[in-house]
This record gives C-alpha cells, sequence and structure tokens, in this order.
C-alpha cells in the first residue's frame, strides 16, 4: 500500500479514537463524526476499509467502522465495482473478514455486506452464492455469522434504501427462495445441535421467521418440517416466547391459503387456540406487552383463516372468545388491535348472508349476532374514558385518546352492518339508563355515559330519519339539566345533536328546545363546550335550513349578534350555519338581500372603523381586520349559488372598504391574502352578476402587482379564470384577455431569473397555475398573444429546476398541460374546424420545436439530481405528456439530454430509452392508463437512482 493509503488508514483510526472516547470534547467528536461521514464517500474507502479489517490487534471500534464502511459501499456505491475482477476480489475479501471477525456488532455489518453482494450478483456473476456462502462458514465457530447472513439476506432483497434495481432485488429473492428447502435442513441442523444454548435457538427462530416470511415453503416441507414442531414447544420456554409467537403469526400469514396448506393449518389452530389461558394469565397479572403478542398472533389468525370463523364451528366459537376477551383488554392498544378483525368478519357475513339469501340458505348473520352485541358492550368500554380522567377541561390528556375512539366508533358501526341499528340502538340505551343510575349516585362516575353518549354520537349516520322509538327517548334524556353539572356530558351530548341534524329536521317539535339547548352552550365557562355548541349550532342550521328560514330567522341572528365575545373558529361555524338559513330565504321584497346585509353589516362596520382609525398598522386593528375578513370569505363561501344577483349587490356595497384596505396593507401580505379570499369567495358567490366589478378588479389588481408582487392577486385571476374565462360574451374576453397580457408580463418581470424563481415561491405557483387554467379554459387568448406565450414559455425555463414543492409541481403541471393541449386542440379542430384553433395548434408545435429539447434537458438534470427526489413524480407527468403527444421527438431529445450525463448500469442509458418508450401510441387510447404511468415511473426512478450514485 502506498504511503498515502497509510497516512488515510492512520487518519481514519485517529477519527475514530476521537469518536469513542470518552474524553473527547463534543466538537471535536462532531467533526470526527462528520470526517468519517465523508470518508465513506470516497472512493478510496473500499482499500481502506479492507486493509483495516486485514489488520490485527486493533480496537473493537476500528473494526466496527471499518465493517460499516464496506457495508455502505456495497449498498450505495456498488458500481464502483466497474470490472468482474474487481467484484470478485471484493467478495473473497469480504468473505474471509466475514470469518476473522465474529463480534456482534461487526458480525451484522459484515453480515449484511455479504448480504448486498449476494443480491447484486447471484444474477449474474455468482449464481451460486447461497451454497457458496453456506459452505464457506459451515464451522461451528462461524455458526452466529451464518445465521446473521442468513436471516437478514432475505429480508435485504426487499430493502428499498439498497441502490439495487427492484428488478435485481426481485431476481434474487426469486433465486433464493427456490433454495428455501435446503436453508431449512441447515438451521435443523443448527437446533438439534443447539442443546439447551437459548442463544443459538433463538438465532435459528429469527432465521426460519425470516425464511417463512420471504422463502417459498412447499406445503408438504412445512408439516414436515422439525422447526415447524419446535415452534410450539418453544412457547413455554420465556426466553424464546416472544419470537416463538412471531414465527407462528408469519407461519399463519405464509398458510393463508387454507386448502393448499391444509395439513399446517389444521395444526396450527389448535396450537394457537391453547394459549388462550397463556392471555387470560397475562391480562390477570397486567403483563400488557405479552397481552399484545398474543392478541396480535390471534389476530392474524382470525384475519388469516377468516373462512374457518365462518364455518361457526367450536373453532370459530373459540377464536370469536378470544377476540372479545382482547377487545375487553384494560389497555386500549391490545383492544384496538382487532379492530381491523372485525371489520373484516362484518364484511364477510354481509357478502356470506346475500349469498345465502340467493342460495335460500339459512341466514348466517343469526348465528353471528349475539357475540357482536357483545361487541357493542365492550367497545363503550374502549371509548370511556380511564377513571384518571376526573375534569375535562385537560384538552391535550383528552386528545391522547380520542384516536382510539375514533377507531372503535368506525368498528361499532361495522357492528350496526350485521346486527341492524335497531338492537343496537336499543342496547345502547339500556346501558346509558345503567351508567346513569351509576352517576347519580356517584357524580365522580360520569365516563360511562359519556361513552354511552359517544356510541349515540358515533352511529348517528346509520340511524333512519323515521326512526321514533329510541331517539326522542335519547333527545329527552339530552336536554335533563342534571347534563349541564358535568362539562363532560355537556360537550358530547352537545355533539350528539349537530349529528343528528338531519333526524331533528324530520322531528320539528325538537327543533326549539334543542337549539336552545345549544345556544345555551356557547355560553359556557369551558372552551370545549363552547366549541361543540358552535359546531352543533352549525349543522343543526345546515340540517334545518328550510324549517329555521320559515320560522327562527330573528332567534339566529339574535345568537349572531352576540357571538362576537366567542373565538374566531366558532364564530366561522355561527356564520356558516346562519349563511345556510339565509340562501334558503325568498328572494321577493329583498327579503334575502336584507338578511344577508344584516350578516355582514356588522363586519364591514369593523373594516370601516378600522379604515379610518389613526392606527391602522396597529397590531389591534390588524387582528380585527383579519378576522372580519376571515368572516366574511366564510360566508360568502357557505352562500349557495342561486341567488346571485343579490349577492354580487352586497358585494358591490362592500367593495370600497376592500379597496380602502387593499390600499393601506399593500405591504402586509397575510391581510392582502385575506382581502383577496374575500374576493376569491364573492366571485365565486356571484358568478357572472360579478361581471361589473371584473374590470376594475383586475386593473387595480395591475396597478399594485408590480410594486407588491403578492401571489394572492394571481390567485385572484385565477378565479376569475375560472368563473368567465368560458363566458360566450366578447366583452369577458377583452377583459380576460386584458388580464392575461399584463399579469403575463409583470410575472415575468417578477421571475426573471432562477434565483428570483426560489425567492418567490408563492408567486411561481400561483403565476403558473393562472397560466395553466388559461390553457385549459381559454386557449384562443393564449395563443392568440404569440409572442407573449413564447416569453411564457421561456420564464419557465429559466425556473425548471425550482425546489420547492409546491413552485416545482404547478411549473411541471404547466408544462403538462400545455404539451397535452396538442391533442386537445386536435381533437377540437376535427369537431369544429376552426382557423383560432388552427393558429393555435401551429403556435404550439413551433414553440415545442423550438424549446422542447431545452425543456428535457432541464427535466431529465432534475432526474440526475438538480431536484429533490421527491419532485420525481412532478417531472414524471411531464415527461408522459411528452410520450403520449410527441413520441419520436421526445425520444430524440432524451437521448441527446443522456448523452450530457455520466454512463450508468441498472439502468444503461440504452436500457432505460427502451424502457422509456417501449409502448405504442396505441396503448394510450385504452382504458386503464395506470399501467403505463407506472410503467414511466418506475423507469424515471430507476435510472434516477442510478445516475445520482454516478453523481455523489
Amino acid at each position: 500500500m502506498s504511503e498515502k493509503g497509510k497516512q488515510k488508514i492512520r487518519d481514519v483510526l485517529q477519527a475514530v479514537k476521537a469518536l469513542f472516547s470518552e474524553s473527547t470534547k463534543p466538537s471535536v467528536k462532531d467533526e470526527a463524526n462528520r470526517w468519517l461521514s465523508r470518508f465513506k464517500r470516497e472512493k478510496e474507502a473500499w482499500i481502506i476499509a479492507d486493509a483495516i479489517l486485514s489488520q490485527p490487534n486493533l480496537t473493537r471500534n476500528a473494526y466496527y467502522i471499518a465493517a460499516y464502511t464496506l457495508r455502505y459501499k456495497i449498498q450505495w456505491d456498488f458500481y464502483d465495482l466497474a470490472s468482474k475482477e474487481d467484484r470478485k476480489r471484493v467478495c473473497d475479501a469480504v468473505l474471509k473478514h466475514g470469518a476473522n471477525h465474529t463480534q456482534d456488532g461487526i458480525r451484522m455489518q459484515l453480515a449484511l455486506a455479504i448480504s448486498g453482494l449476494a443480491i447484486q450478483l447471484v444474477g449474474s456473476e455468482w449464481r451460486s452464492a447461497l451454497n457458496d456462502i453456506v459452505g464457506f462458514f459451515k464451522q461451528p465457530r462461524t455458526a452466529m455469522t451464518l445465521l446473521d447472513i442468513l436471516t437478514v439476506l432475505p429480508d435485504e432483497c426487499n430493502n428499498s434504501k439498497m441502490r439495487a434495481r427492484k428488478t435485481v432485488r426481485k431476481q434474487a429473492l426469486r433465486i433464493f427462495a427456490g433454495d428455501t428447502d435446503n436453508i431449512l435442513k441447515v438451521l435443523e441442523r443448527y437446533m438439534n445441535s443447539a442443546g439447551s444454548n437459548v442463544s443459538l435457538q433463538f438465532k435459528v427462530f429469527r432465521c426460519f421467521l425470516s425464511w417463512v416470511r420471504h422463502g417459498d415453503i412447499s406445503p408438504q416441507s412445512l408439516v414436515q418440517d422439525p422447526l415447524f414442531k419446535y415452534t410450539f414447544r418453544a412457547v413455554e420456554n420465556e426466553a424464546l416466547f416472544e419470537i416463538a409467537l412471531e414465527v407462528m403469526g408469519e407461519l399463519v400469514l405464509h398458510t393463508e391459503d387454507m386448502k393448499r396448506y391444509q395439513p399446517a393449518v389444521k395444526v396450527l389452530i389448535p396450537n394457537i387456540l391453547k394459549l388462550g389461558p397463556k392471555y387470560l394469565e397475562a391480562e390477570k397479572v397486567g403483563d400488557s406487552e405479552t397481552c399484545k403478542s398474543l392478541c396480535r398472533l390471534f389476530v392474524d389468525l382470525g384475519e388469516a383463516y377468516m373462512p374457518m370463523v365462518l364455518e361457526q364451528g367450536i373453532e370459530s366459537k373459540q377464536t370469536i372468545a378470544l377476540m372479545l376477551r382482547c377487545v375487553g383488554n384494560m389497555n386500549k392498544d391490545v383492544a384496538a388491535m382487532t379492530f381491523n378483525f372485525w371489520y373484516g368478519l362484518s364484511r364477510d357475513i354481509i357478502d356470506a348472508h346475500r349469498k345465502n339469501e340467493r342460495e335460500s340458505k339459512p341466514g348466517v348473520i343469526r348465528y353471528f349476532e349475539s357475540p357482536f352485541l357483545e361487541l357493542v358492550g365492550r367497545l363503550k368500554q374502549v371509548m370511556q374514558y380511564p377513571p384518571v380522567i376526573r375534569n375535562f377541561n385537560d384538552e391535550k390528556q383528552i386528545s391522547e385518546y380520542k384516536r382510539i375512539r375514533y377507531l372503535a366508533a368506525d368498528v361499532l358501526v361495522d357492528t350496526v352492518n350485521v346486527v341492524g341499528i335497531d338492537k343496537v340502538l336499543q342496547l345502547l340505551l339500556r346501558e346509558l339508563g345503567v351508567e346513569w343510575d351509576r352517576y347519580t349516585v356517584d357524580p365522580n362516575k360520569w365516563h360511562g355515559v359519556e361513552a354511552c353518549l359517544y356510541c349515540f354520537r358515533s352511529v348517528a349516520r346509520c340511524v333512519p330519519r323515521q326512526e321514533n322509538e329510541i331517539l326522542p327517548k335519547l333527545m329527552k334524556f339530552i336536554l335533563r339539566p342534571e347534563l349541564e353539572k358535568q362539562y363532560a356530558l355537556r360537550y358530547t351530548a352537545t355533539l350528539i345533536v349537530g349529528r343528528f341534524n338531519d333526524w331533528i329536521n324530520n322531528h320539528p317539535d325538537f327543533i326549539e328546545p334543542l337549539l336552545k339547548f345549544v345556544v345555551t352552550g356557547l355560553g359556557n365557562s369551558l372552551q370545549l363546550v363552547v366549541s361543540s355548541a358552535a359546531y352543533a349550532f352549525n349543522y343543526v342550521c345546515i340540517g334545518c335550513r328550510e324549517k329555521l328560514a320559515r320560522s327562527y330567522v330573528m332567534q339566529l341572528f339574535e345568537v349572531y349578534q352576540v357571538s362576537s365575545r366567542l373565538h374566531l373558529r366558532e364564530r366561522k361555524e355561527i356564520i356558516e350555519g346562519l349563511a345556510q338559513v339565509i340562501g334558503k330565504l325568498p328572494l321577493e321584497n329583498e327579503i334575502y338581500l336584507k338578511a344577508l346585509t344584516s350578516l355582514i353589516k356588522p363586519l364591514a362596520e369593523v373594516l370601516r372603523a378600522s379604515i379610518e382609525t389613526k392606527a391602522l398598522h396597529s397590531e389591534t386593528t390588524k387582528t380585527r381586520v383579519s378576522e372580519a375578513l376571515d368572516l366574511i370569505s366564510q360566508a360568502f363561501m357557505s352562500l349557495p349559488p342561486t341567488n346571485c344577483k343579490q349577492t354580487a349587490v352586497l358585494i358591490m356595497n362592500l367593495r370600497p372598504f376592500l379597496d380602502k384596505l387593499m390600499e393601506g396593507y399593500l405591504k402586509d401580505d397575510s391581510i392582502m391574502e385575506r382581502v383577496c379570499r374575500c374576493w376569491k369567495y364573492g366571485i365565486r358567490a356571484a358568478k357572472l352578476e360579478f361581471a361589473p366589478m371584473l374590470q376594475p378588479l383586475l386593473e387595480k389588481l395591475a396597478r399594485f402587482f408590480p410594486e407588491h408582487p403578492h401571489s394572492s392577486f394571481l390567485y385572484v385571476v385565477c378565479v376569475c379564470v375560472n368563473e368567465f374565462g368560458k363566458a360566450p360574451h366578447p366583452q369577458y374576453q377583452e377583459v380576460m384577455k386584458k388580464a392575461y397580457i399584463v399579469f403575463s408580463k409583470q410575472g415575468m418581470a417578477t421571475l426573471n431569473s432562477s434565483q428570483a424563481f426560489r425567492d418567490n415561491p408563492d408567486v411561481v405557483g400561483d403565476f403558473f397555475d393562472m397560466q395553466k387554467r388559461y390553457l385549459q379554459t381559454c386557449p384562443y387568448i393564449v395563443f392568440g398573444c404569440s409572442d407573449l406565450v413564447v416569453q411564457v414559455f421561456k420564464c419557465a425555463l429559466v425556473g425548471i429546476g425550482v425546489n420547492h414543492k409546491d413552485a416545482c409541481q404547478m411549473l411541471m403541471r404547466f408544462f403538462a398541460t400545455f404539451i397535452k393541449m396538442g391533442s386537445e386542440l386536435r381533437l377540437r379542430y376535427n369537431k369544429n374546424p376552426d382557423e383560432r384553433l388552427k393558429n393555435a395548434m401551429a403556435m404550439l408545435e413551433k414553440i415545442m420545436n423550438h424549446f422542447g429539447e431545452s425543456m428535457t434537458i432541464g427535466l431529465m438534470e432534475g432526474i440526475a439530481g438538480r431536484l429533490p427526489y421527491t419532485r420525481i413524480p412532478f417531472v414524471v407527468e411531464v415527461i408522459e405528456e411528452l410520450i403520449k403527444n410527441c413520441p419520436e421527438a421526445a425520444k430524440a431529445w432524451v437521448g441527446r439530454a443522456m448523452a450530457r450525463m455520466p454512463a450508468t448500469e441498472h439502468p444503461t442509458h440504452e436500457e432505460f430509452l427502451q424502457n422509456l418508450f417501449a409502448r405504442d401510441q396505441n396503448h394510450f387510447s385504452q382504458r386503464d392508463q395506470s399501467t403505463f404511468s407506472r410503467a414511466i415511473r418506475e423507469a424515471v426512478k430507476d435510472f434516477s437512482t442510478a445516475v445520482r450514485s454516478h453523481l455523489r
């Protein structure tokens, strides 16, 4: 080795010493860690790591870093080994090191390195890899090394982080799986020789687990394999209990085809069900980890062997009994593990029931009705807050249990699908009575009542509007004044009112008392209850809007008038609900307009007062303005699209305030975004009735944009394009054309360099969204401005490497839409020949001929590393449209772009081109495009991985 290489070894050993020494300063450790991270990426790291592992009497840490470096190089830089001789030399060296270094951490790194080599080469140069590895490490002293290699080998075939093509890894797994029976014989020999060596037994089981999961074990081999039988004895050994359960679970998944693996299934089912007493014992002593492990196994059994469960035999009853027991576990995480089983079972029961009905067979639902009704009670316990929650004012503590409650609510709906809503409601009402009696004796025991109410809320969408037996009793229960004493009960009861809004609409006698109940909650001292009351108010208004519009408008406005003291979120709920009711008011005598004015007027007054104040830019004023604008936006967003004319009148009255705010807050991006949001939803609510304000608004935005390029201005233009771009009136077309010209020029002036693209990602996103919408909605305007559209395309090319996620996505969508317009314009022209369409097609073709190659080079550079890997799906969208719309030109462009890049392997440049352009245009007319899209995406990702490895 050269003196330079020897010095490098000394540098590595010094860095290792600094990294692991307790006396080293943290800053020095950090620098050593960074140095080693850089070192492992260097090409000479292959030789240095090999040399360190070959030297005797070094520290364990030095050997570990060297082994890790070799593993890293094999996983990430394998293509550094350009020749067959290089690869053979590394294989021999790594095998030798694996035999020499048998300490735990070092051994595992070398096992992963050997596995990586075998995966890369077993399909080509090292077809006997598995046999060679087994033979090389057959000595007793390397038993643990061999077991480590055999354990990680099938797992690594599925390691997407390894820089090997998916096809290479799949091929390797297929080859290795073909040797499964031989590997099982090796494991059998080790197990027979293990005696009382529990560590070796554990290793064997871990390896067996890996090959069951990824190997190809025939039904006959499995049932005859001694390890299969050893597994059931291993559960009696405390040290092997967990691994034995894992193996059993994997065996269950492997034998999911019950007919094919019938002999093994007949052994597995009774041996797993025999573990029921172990679960009961673990539950009794509070051993949550054992309960989880056993519950996971029972769930695997039930899900994989669902036909057995549906057979209604003794094993079916035992399985369901175990599942019910697991649902009742005090640890809610254990209970949640069963939820997917109950969903699958309910779905299969319903399918079997329908089939039996068609074949006039006895219904399967009758058999499962009893356990599913028992499940309802156990789900209620899962939803019940634990006794440690005594007060309901700690939202953080409560939120920890919300996820489990949501999941349990879904299972309750599955139960309704099996036994019917009537029986579930009856059971819940009985449970509610029992829990209420407990609560009246001890007010601290509110948890059961609240859980019952939550159950009612969970099945609300399953209850028919005509239900007249249980729901009236529930609503009368909710109206009890005693519920006001406990925040939790008040909160959940209020949410129930909102959920049952459609039922309430069908039972008008309950509207007034329940609405009064909800409104009272707005004055509650607990914010959670106030939020629930605002939610319920909104949903009652939505569900009962026609009836409320006839009789309750004045009462609703009384609520609105006092809602200004509430938080913004609750005020939005109230405004949304009230706007829904206003939308059902008659247009005669300007009733609708008067009500809408009453809704907006207090908010407009806030804007007027703020505009007139001298402290326009104080934080207090800005907060008031921001909230008022948010509420106005919410009102416009919630209005129905039927009363556009009167909505436009209101917007016209509001316009002076919005204009003044735009002028006063030009430098405030946050408030300007809120003003533009008002315009956005106002335009959508007024639709074409907004026309008188269209041109003044666009002219004002155009005047402000050069000095204050707020992206929200561009989004307002996007909304105008959507509403007026397709309007037939030539006046609208002329206004939209002027807007296109002005904002295209101003947008390009802002985005005049690649740095400008990086500095203004919001403007990039909205600018190219505007361009895309113009292309889709009114292409005549775009291609009618021939010089301008060329400049826009050139501007897009400047920013083709922008990294920002949303900006990159919108830019790529612009490119994809532009290319796609070629075929869309041809379709339109074939249906209706038009000179404008002909000119547009000619202009688009001219632009693609001039700039298509530059665009493709930019796209390929992005794939090669200019863009983050996570942006590749956006680029794929453009490449897909290129291949569909101009395949011959695209192939030439891609080829020339690749000529600028380093050569790659797996795939080579030629293989990538072949994969990318493997399908002819006839494929694109097929109904299912997903196969084509997936093939393009996989080809691009494989090439990106290959080329990035050479550019690191």
